[in-house]
């Protein structure tokens, strides 16, 4: 642009010389040209023109450039605020990622210890039931059929007696002795866990024959032969095993495991203490156990259960004095089912105490109608079960079926066992003592077989011992039976307590009891257990020959 108006001015020049020169050559000096300075002013006017345009020009670029240069600067600053915003979001991102690291970590060692405590026993810190299942399920994945693995199921027996007794605290620092004890048994391969309350699992490897697994199941046994002390006092515990033998007694890991329980409680049912291999028939009998029950449900609820009634003897004048009721199952198929085969199933399940209650109810109407048949002194006994006798409803159980039935307590007596009175002496004491305010009286059974000592027997306000059918038995020909019974009378008189003896069979040892004035009597020699039926008609018949 500078450019043009350069060459513009130089143009302007040349024709200003050329008209001056042409001015000059004129031949009349004086004559000024009028139309040469009007060209001088045009030009001097188009050359402020050109200098305006070029001004503008330059300052339009010049503000064009300044506008850029902010331009620039307003991206640059951008540019900058972006990368700030770039850098502290990378460094939230870095933050993010370590947290989640961090996180990551705590969830890892979470679960780490959500998986120790699913799989470890929480008193022991011994592999649990779910970490022994497991462990089974490999092995059983890999056995050979010649090899031999065997696992033991230990409970502690009447653990729940250590428990109500010293209480939890104390029982549990005796499983934790126990389970030190049972860590000194272990071998390289064999596994230890705690799969119960009171129940622990051994699992035995690398045996070489059966006589080799017997020796460890003895030396399980031989560990609870030391005393445990526990809350400065010394206790002997005793232990039921339940052996099963991979793969022998089970394919499985699941049937593996039932098997070897079935085996502890089938050690359990032969009396504790004790151990038991696995075998078919333990299965079979479990089976039946279960359909019992079952069975035995229905009974209570169709109310197939009867009372039968044996005859009580007074061996001085003969005459009947009472009846002790015993239950009988009226099974629609199976006929009667006598007590011995389910009275027990019945306390272990609880059902004692609905079978309890029927019995006694339908002992109070058969009483209140020989009350109004003029038979005022019949006393009718009622055997109580632990389970009854403990259970929080029992005294007003009695109380609501005593007036519902409208019979005289007096003629009501209760037959406990020297087991279940001396269990907790206090509360027997208690409960006897409540019952005998409103009349009625109570036996102690099975005298001589438990742990009675004349202590005991002094403070328990009970009327009547029961001597035990195993004194009748032998008594005709083992002298110190004879002894034995004759002091029981002694000590029952001394303590103004009357004696029945159980079990007579035999005139020779109805002679013998009425030799020792033993007061009264019963046994198949007066009569079994009967109907109520056939119960009044003997009660009519002897009383009647012998009054």
């Amino acid at each position: 642009m500078l450019q043009i108006v350069l060459s513009a001015m130089n143009t302007t020049s040349t024709d200003t010389e050329l008209i001056l020169m042409n001015t000059t050559a004129d031949t009349t000096v004086n004559q000024i040209d009028i139309g040469s300075g009007r060209n001088l002013l045009y030009i001097l006017l188009v050359t402020i023109v050109v200098f305006l345009i070029f001004f503008l020009l330059l300052f339009v670029n010049i503000r064009k450039r300044t506008k850029a240069e902010k331009a620039a600067i307003n991206v640059n600053q951008k540019l900058k605020e972006s990368n700030k915003e770039l850098e502290k979001a990378l460094s939230e991102v870095t933050a993010t990622k370590d947290a989640l690291h961090s996180k990551y970590e705590e969830l890892k060692k979470s679960k780490e210890i959500v998986k120790r405590m699913a799989y470890s026993d929480y008193l022991t810190s011994l592999p649990n039931r779910l970490a022994f299942v497991e462990l089974l399920d490999g092995i059983m994945a890999t056995i050979r059929q010649n090899e031999i693995v065997g696992i033991l199921d230990i409970d502690i027996d009447n653990f729940k007696d250590i428990n109500d007794t010293l209480g939890h605290s104390y029982g549990d620092e005796m499983l934790i002795d126990v389970m030190h004890r049972l860590e000194e048994l272990i071998k390289e391969n064999d596994y230890l866990s705690r799969i119960g309350g009171d129940e622990f699992a051994i699992l035995i490897q690398n045996l070489t024959d059966l006589s080799e697994l017997e020796e460890r199941i003895l030396e399980v046994q031989q560990i609870f032969a030391t005393p445990f002390r526990v809350a400065t006092r010394e206790f002997f515990i005793t232990v039921s095993i339940g052996v099963a033998i991979a793969p022998k007694d089970g394919k499985t890991t699941q049937s593996l495991v039932k098997n070897m329980n079935s085996a502890m409680y089938e050690a359990k049912e032969r009396g504790k203490n004790n151990f038991c291999y696995y075998d078919d028939s333990i299965n079979l009998k479990m089976m039946q156990k279960l359909e019992m029950q079952s069975e035995l449900r229905k009974a209570i609820e169709e109310n197939q259960f009867v009372v039968y009634y044996q005859p009580q003897i007074n061996l001085v004048n003969d005459r009947v004095v009472g009846f002790e009721a015993l239950a009988r199952w009226q099974h629609p198929e199976k006929g009667i089912i006598a007590p011995i085969d389910f009275i027990p199933l019945a306390e272990d399940n609880g059902m004692i105490v609905a079978i309890g209650k029927k019995m006694l109810y339908e002992s109070c109407m058969q009483l209140r109608s020989l009350q109004e048949s003029g038979y005022r002194d019949i006393v009718i006994a009622v055997n109580l079960s632990a389970r009854q006798f403990k259970d929080k409803d029992f005294l007003p159980m009695v109380y609501e079926i005593l007036e519902e039935t409208k019979a005289d307590a007096r003629g009501l007596e209760f037959e406990i066992t020297e087991t279940v009175a001396l269990d907790d002496l206090e509360f027997s004491i208690s409960t006897i003592s409540k019952l005998k305010e409103i009349g009625i009286t109570f036996a102690l059974d099975d005298f001589g077989t438990g742990y009675s000592s004349l202590n005991y027997l002094k403070r328990l306000p009970v009327n009547n011992l029961k001597i035990d059918k195993s004194f009748l038995d032998t008594i005709l020909e083992n002298n110190s039976d004879q002894k034995i019974v004759h002091t029981m009378i002694d000590l029952a008189k001394h303590l103004n307590i009357e004696v029945i003896a159980e079990g007579v069979e035999l005139s020779e040892q109805e002679k013998f009891l009425k030799e020792i004035n033993c007061g009264k009597a019963q046994g198949y020699y007066y009569g079994k257990p009967v109907p109520k039926e056939i119960a009044f008609e003997i009660l009519k018949k002897l009383n009647s020959e012998n009054s």
